[in-house]
């Protein structure tokens, strides 16, 4: 594995593990605040959050660290 590969590998993949962990978080605080009366915007932008962090970790592993991991040869 070139350097480049390995410093994009540990790049991206320490962003889709933040992206996952963020997505969980999120999701968590939208769930909590749900249960609440008027958080329905709140748990809106909660869920925003949780979608955001889920599509940058799914980009990152689709698009960088898939080809890195799995070379076409």
């Amino acid at each position: 594995m070139a350097p480049l590969d390995l410093a994009l590998l540990i790049l991206f993949g320490t962003l889709s593990i933040l992206g996952l962990t963020a997505s969980v978080v999120c999701f968590l605080k939208a769930l909590k605040v749900s249960g609440h009366r008027d958080g329905e915007l709140k748990m809106f932008f909660w869920a925003v959050g949780a979608m955001t962090g889920l599509i940058i970790a799914g980009v990152s592993v689709a698009y960088i660290l898939l080809p890195i991991i799995f070379p076409v040869r």
